[in-house]
């Protein structure tokens, strides 16, 4: 049993809050959020060599705290879903009241938004479209989480507004090849190997009222489609980078590893059972992430 009641009346303190604030927007997932904001700002560096630190690190500081926001929002929206599925984040489980929550999420991004004006309008503008983006995605008379055309349109747009800042925090003036490609692909990533964390949430997404293709096409044909989807991103993505960008190669061939792996994981028994091994498919499609944008990295410290 849940002792929601208890949490919300009583008051953490400050610190307490915070960690798990931090903790409720998965760690795992901020994380890379940043890792795909500072690989566009280097990649753009690469390409104009004009880039100001300084001014990339306060772009980033905004980001951070609005992609934070993104979640922490979707955590106190998803409790309903998330302890029917035996989730054990804060939220879920009691440990962080909501009303405590909501207000961190207010002062995040309110500061996001506020910093963000301070260093320029056109930084503004991409912070409040991130923050619209994750607010439709998880709040609403019909949150675009609820089906797969508004899942995958959301995923995309948060990811691709993460590359396009970190573009124009390095200074870049024109979106090159390149990024364009890396960041269309990830972004497509994003929306096709993400939707396999619905596998485990199924029972939850029935019961808030969710359309997504477990929920919808049923749980083998939403495996075959997720293992199709991310094969097109990967394989996709490695031919289009050996004709117009040869420099994200190396990266495009550890996505089209990764889709590999994926869908092999997601249609085989390994990932179907306990929620752990349910997981799975989710999880290849991290490491597949993380894979990517630190190869790209490495690419570019060796030119």
């Amino acid at each position: 049993m849940y002792l929601t009641q208890r949490s919300d009346d009583r008051r953490l303190t400050m610190p307490t809050n915070l960690r798990l604030c931090w903790k409720e927007a998965r760690p795992m997932v901020q994380g890379i959020f940043a890792l795909r904001f500072c690989c566009a700002a280097l990649l753009a560096n690469h390409h104009t060599n004009g880039a100001v630190w300084a001014k990339v690190a306060g772009v980033l500081g905004c980001w951070v705290a609005a992609t934070w926001a993104i979640y922490l929002l979707n955590g106190i929206a998803d409790v309903v879903e998330d302890r029917e599925n035996g989730s054990i984040r804060p939220i879920a489980r009691g440990a962080l009241p909501v009303d405590q929550a909501k207000s961190v999420v207010v002062a995040l991004a309110a500061g996001a938004v506020g910093v963000a004006a301070l260093i320029s309008p056109i930084v503004c503008l991409l912070v409040v479209l991130h923050l619209a983006a994750g607010i439709g995605y998880s709040t609403g008379p019909r949150p675009l989480k609820g089906n797969v055309p508004g899942f995958l349109g959301a995923v995309v747009a948060l990811g691709g507004l993460t590359y396009l800042c970190g573009w124009y925090a390095s200074g870049a003036t024109e979106i090159g090849a390149p990024l364009l490609l890396f960041g269309g692909a990830m972004s497509l990533w994003m929306a096709f190997g993400g939707a396999t964390k619905d596998l485990s949430d199924a029972a939850g997404d029935r019961l808030a009222g969710r359309r997504t293709l477990p929920v919808v096409l049923g749980d083998r044909a939403a495996r075959l489609a997720m293992a199709i989807g991310a094969s097109a991103v990967g394989w996709g993505f490695l031919l289009t980078a050996l004709v117009w960008a040869p420099s994200v190669v190396p990266v495009a061939i550890v996505v089209c590893a990764g889709s590999i792996a994926l869908a092999i994981v997601v249609t085989g028994n390994m990932s179907r059972g306990e929620r752990f091994c349910r997981r799975r498919p989710y999880g290849t499609f991290m490491i597949t992430q993380y894979a990517a944008h630190l190869t790209l990295l490495v690419s570019l410290a060796f030119r």
